[in-house]
């Protein structure tokens, strides 16, 4: 009792001096409220203006009257476009609040954002007249256009645009023939005439491709050259575009060449006295033009020693197997006898694999540890490095060119030559992009 009386006794001073100096203190800051606002001058980061008391981004401008509370670089939006006063190129003009080419005309409002020596709509103008007729094709917003989007987009990350982008793309080029025909030579068809038919000029399949994209909120525009009409998609990440693109087309290939890019095999095996394990491709299997090469990657661990070959293909492990040694061949530089413990990396051209051998006295207890990389031939032409992209106010876009077939990615632009102009489809604004 005695122990606990002396902490109830403690906890009631220090509590009851706790009350008093809250009071105090109450009473004091209080007393220090020198605009009256409620809150104490200890507090208030601006204790003699009633109206203010807070300045989350320190710019010394109250929160309140603050149009940017919590950005350093912007308090005031005279005009009320939502961009500041210091960002905006026309603080006091609300439908404008930048001009690109520097020319005093804002983006807006000129027809040539990007050229500093125009800026009125052209009367008759040649380029307009035309592109007007494949502007008047797109259909930039459809239930039946946005419905057959969704269809292709189902089981897409939604919030990922790049690969709705590469999706979409990819759904044109693979289920879409693409016909021949020089430029304004046939009628154009509209998105739904493309749908029904499957197929369609470099002009049917863009505009399919710009109506699919605008349809589902992916901003976009057509591109044209002296040849050919494009798609552009823009806002784009992209290296998060070439991540969904490669992993397409990674799946494209396996689907094609019936095995993973990669497997790994990691297992344990008995290994009788002159008895034999291969790990490698079939014998019918070739790469043809689907795989550049294979990287094995090896650890092999063992309680007797092995013979080590490796093989092109699998028939030769049938020649070995089967005392057939004239037709066995074997690559000499990665031969080891004698093995216990090794590991190792090499590079094949051909399906082929390792073939282990016993001819030890004993049963081997092997201890295996493989890694099969293939390497996919497109690789060669469509690679990250081939990933063009263009700044297109101030955001990046990428071009989607129709023709480039089955391994095609956006952003591959490598074949479009000749001066590209932008079009886009609601403004009618147009620019040379570079």
């Amino acid at each position: 009792m005695k122990k606990i009386c002396v902490v109830v006794v403690g906890f009631v001073l220090i509590f009851s001096g706790l009350l008093s100096g809250c009071f105090g203190n109450n009473q004091q800051n209080k007393a220090l409220d020198s605009d009256g606002d409620g809150y104490p001058d200890s507090i208030d980061a601006f204790p003699f203006n009633a109206s203010e008391w807070k300045d989350v981004d320190g710019d010394g401008v109250g929160d309140n009257s603050d149009a940017f509370p919590h950005n350093a670089n912007e308090s005031r939006d005279s005009d009320g476009d939502g961009f500041g006063d210091n960002k905006d190129a026309f603080p006091f003009d609300s439908t404008e609040w930048r001009d690109s080419d520097g020319d005093g005309v804002g983006d807006n409002a000129d027809y040539f954002p990007y050229d500093p020596a125009r800026w009125e709509k052209p009367v008759n103008d040649a380029f307009l007249n035309l592109s007007t007729p494949y502007l008047d094709t797109l259909v930039l917003n459809s239930s039946e256009v946005r419905g057959y989007a969704n269809n292709i987009l189902y089981g897409v990350n939604s919030s990922g645009r790049e690969c709705q982008v590469n999706a979409l793309y990819r759904d044109v080029l693979m289920n879409y023939t693409c016909t021949s025909a020089p430029m304004g030579t046939v009628a154009l068809q509209t998105p739904q005439q493309t749908i029904s038919e499957k197929e369609g000029t470099c002009e049917d399949l863009s505009i399919l491709l710009c109506s699919l994209l605008s349809n589902v909120g992916i901003p976009t525009s057509l591109v044209f050259t002296n040849t050919h009409v494009y798609a552009l998609a823009y806002d784009i990440n992209p290296d998060a575009l070439w991540n969904c693109s490669n992993l397409s087309l990674i799946h494209y290939v396996e689907a094609r060449f019936g095995e993973p890019m990669s497997q790994h095999y990691v297992q344990t095996y008995s290994l009788p006295y002159l008895n034999m394990l291969y790990v490698g491709g079939e014998e019918e299997k070739t790469f043809t033009d689907l795989i550049n090469y294979m990287t094995i990657n090896y650890r092999i661990e063992s309680d007797q020693p092995l013979h080590l070959f490796v093989v092109p293909t699998q028939k030769e492990f049938f020649a070995l197997r089967d005392g057939d040694i004239a037709n066995f061949t074997h690559y000499a530089q990665w031969e080891k006898v004698n093995l216990m413990n090794g590991t190792g990396s090499l590079q094949l051209f051909t399906f082929g694999g390792i073939i282990l051998v016993n001819e030890g006295a004993s049963v081997a207890t092997v201890d295996t540890d493989f890694l099969f990389t293939l390497n996919p031939s497109f690789y060669g032409t469509y690679n990250k490095k081939a990933l063009s992209v263009h700044n297109v106010s101030g955001k990046i876009g990428v071009l989607l060119d129709p023709t480039l077939g089955e391994y095609g990615f956006p952003g591959y632009d490598v074949k479009i030559v000749g001066e590209k102009t932008v079009i886009d489809p609601v403004t009618k604004k147009y620019f040379i992009l570079m």
